[in-house]
């Protein structure tokens, strides 16, 4: 131990403190803390004891002390010689890699580790991410002996190397070609409008079509952009609030309806024939006489005829410019005569009609307005019997036959009747068991529309320019008077014959390309809105719709309001354009309803319901005129809205 002690004294002093370390660790009672950075007690226990170099320094200073003699002399050589003995990092023991330096310790060795580096040898590498993440802000990567940060998708690292900020795509005006494009966090977006979606392939806005994802419940229409769903208007069915299924149309305006089983109905068979058909028989010679309370706004029809076959006597009572007119052949001589008031206003009336001693008399309210001398009887000998047919609402042969042309249909009621006193029994037991038989209890003046059928003409809209010599131009003007019971119908439209619907004007309760529910007139061609306008449908009052189309334009109006136009100028030039070479070929005006087309045809297919007078070109329409009417449909009369209950 001296010796030791001796030697420690030509050491410098951090050698001098690793020795006595050392020989205090080999004499086993190594107590106190560890000197400077060299270890803990039982590191340096394990370096002295089990590290063979430590054996190094010891035994070759023992050599200096024999070969020199004791310390204490300090002989030259001594000192040299211990000097002078191997260093400890002469072959370097610590790791390359993960040492800065290796300080020789005389007898021992430590090794300066690099940043990142630890263990007695710098061989063990320090994981910098397992303490707060590296002081990375999102990734941290370890690596041998270092580590690095990094950032997820759509952030870049910062100048500082450890936090991330976000990279903003849209900065290059490529990222999403012609579509809108978004930043976003960490990432960025490419945006089309509604109906569009975005394709990272082509970096462009395809539209989306809506009819292949089954969105409607029946037909779909896709267009660029947006999709329209159709009901089948004519099934009596419209779009619902989610404009995609379908749901009944029902009336929103209740009309009084109800009808009187004491009434004959005039105007039920649109061919003309006649609805009620009689045949007296009797032995002895006898007149004729009919009596009843007739109503009507008919202007013109045939109430009934009485007589025997075409070529025998006969008399027509009629209406014609709303007076009473007689139309009578005796012996093959015609004539016709035309008295009295005008009677259709709408308000019963009396009228009656006898033979009186080879006359004929016409009365209205008990008063004559007809007398008329004849030279036979209606009633016709055969067979030994005296025979007269009578018919009410018709003629049993064709019109042209007639003494002078009349259209013989006829909207108008007839009750109390008394014919040939009082031998038409059967009559009222038809009508009470016939509804349709029956007239309104009510009626105003006007057209009524149940909800189930149409009229249709044959118009011709071409006419020839003043201004322009021979050209031929074409106008449509339209001025319809409507009050509706529903909020979903056809009032007018032009079709031609392969059932293209050429132009459409209508009632529907929704916004087909904002997809909102609202009242609306539209004027379309073919499936395209070209303009509408708000009308309060269910507000039970009589409501003025106009329509002008035109080769310059087209313009629809509710109530002196204008509406406003869906299309650009140049969609709405292409479309007349569309009508106009439509025009040109052979087309039918339907009112009230459209036939059996596809409900994508137009926007609205439903039938009209409600009351509803005509105008086309500044010519009233007359459904007596048409050439086809639905027999549900009342020409001239329209029953009262429905008075709310006190």
């Amino acid at each position: 131990m001296l010796r030791a002690r001796e030697a420690a004294q030509f050491l410098r002093p951090r050698q001098r403190r690793a020795y006595q370390v050392f020989e205090e660790a080999k004499q086993g009672h190594l107590e106190r803390e560890c000197v400077e950075e060299l270890c803990s007690k039982e590191e340096a226990r394990e370096v002295f004891e089990n590290d063979p170099e430590t054996e190094y320094f010891y035994p070759r200073y023992l050599d200096c002390i024999n070969k020199y003699g004791s310390p204490y002399t300090k002989h030259p050589d001594f000192v040299k010689c211990v000097q002078n003995l191997p260093d400890q990092c002469s072959p370097n023991p610590c790791n390359k890699e993960g040492t800065q330096v290796c300080q020789d310790l005389m007898g021992n060795f430590y090794c300066q580790c690099k940043a990142g580096w630890g263990g007695r040898l710098c061989d063990k590498d320090v994981n910098e991410c397992s303490q707060k993440n590296g002081g990375c802000n999102q990734i941290c990567y370890n690596k041998p002996g270092s580590f690095h940060c990094a950032c997820y998708s759509g952030y870049e690292l910062s100048q500082d190397s450890r936090n991330c900020q976000d990279i903003d795509e849209c900065a290059d005006a490529d990222a999403c070609g012609e579509a809108h494009c978004r930043n976003l966090p960490g990432s960025y977006s490419c945006l089309c409008d509604e109906g569009y979606a975005f394709s990272s392939q082509e970096k462009a806005c395809r539209d989306v079509d809506e009819c292949a994802e089954g969105r409607c419940e029946q037909a779909c229409v896709n267009s660029p952009g947006t999709y329209t769903c159709h009901c089948n208007g004519r099934g009596g069915l419209k779009l619902s609030h989610d404009m995609n299924t379908c749901e009944d149309i029902l009336p929103c305006v209740p009309f009084n309806v109800a009808k009187s089983v004491k009434s004959l109905y005039l105007g039920r068979m649109f061919s003309g024939t006649p609805v009620i058909r009689l045949r007296f028989k009797r032995l002895q010679p006898t007149r004729l006489v009919a009596e009843f309370d007739f109503r009507t706004f008919d202007p013109e029809g045939i109430l009934f005829f009485a007589g025997g076959h075409q070529g025998n006597n006969w008399i027509v009572l009629g209406l014609r410019a709303g007076r009473l007119e007689l139309q009578l052949r005796y012996h093959g001589i015609g004539r016709v005569t035309s008295s009295g008031p005008v009677i259709n206003h709408g308000m019963w009336q009396t009228i009656s009609i006898e033979e009186l001693e080879q006359n004929l008399v016409v009365k209205v309210n008990k008063d004559a307005v007809m007398r008329i001398v004849v030279a036979g009887d209606l009633f016709q000998q055969d067979r030994g019997l005296y025979h007269l047919n009578l018919t009410v609402g018709g003629i049993p042969f064709k019109e042209k036959d007639l003494i002078q042309p009349i259209n013989p249909r006829l909207d108008g009621c007839m009750r109390s009747w008394n014919l040939m006193n009082g031998e038409d029994i059967t009559i009222q037991e038809t009508v009470k068991m016939n509804t349709k038989m029956q007239c309104f209890s009510v009626t105003e003046k006007g057209s009524f529309y149940p909800g189930n059928g149409f009229a249709f003409y044959s118009l011709d809209y071409a006419r020839t320019s003043p201004d322009v010599g021979t050209e031929t131009t074409w106008e449509i003007e339209v001025m319809a008077r409507i009050r509706p019971a529903t909020d979903t119908g056809v009032l007018f439209a032009l079709v031609g014959d392969d059932h293209t619907v050429t132009l459409s004007v209508a009632l529907v309760d929704y916004h087909s390309t904002k997809k909102l529910k609202k009242q609306l007139v539209v004027l379309a061609v073919e499936n395209v809105t070209l303009a509408l306008m708000e009308i309060k449908v269910c507000d039970s009052q009589e409501h003025v719709v106009t329509v002008s189309v035109k080769k310059g334009g087209a313009t629809l109006a509710v109530d002196g309001t204008k509406g406003q136009s869906e299309v650009s100028p140049a969609e709405l030039q292409e479309k007349l354009a569309v009508l106009g070479r439509h025009l040109q070929g052979p087309l039918l005006t339907f009112i009230g309803g459209l036939p059996d087309v596809p409900v994508t045809s137009a926007p609205v297919t439903a039938f009209y319901h409600g009351c509803m007078t005509l105008e086309v070109n500044q010519k009233a329409l007359d459904l007596d005129e048409a050439a086809y009417k639905h027999s549900d449909i009342t020409s001239h009369s329209c029953p009262p809205v429905k008075q709310a209950a006190p």
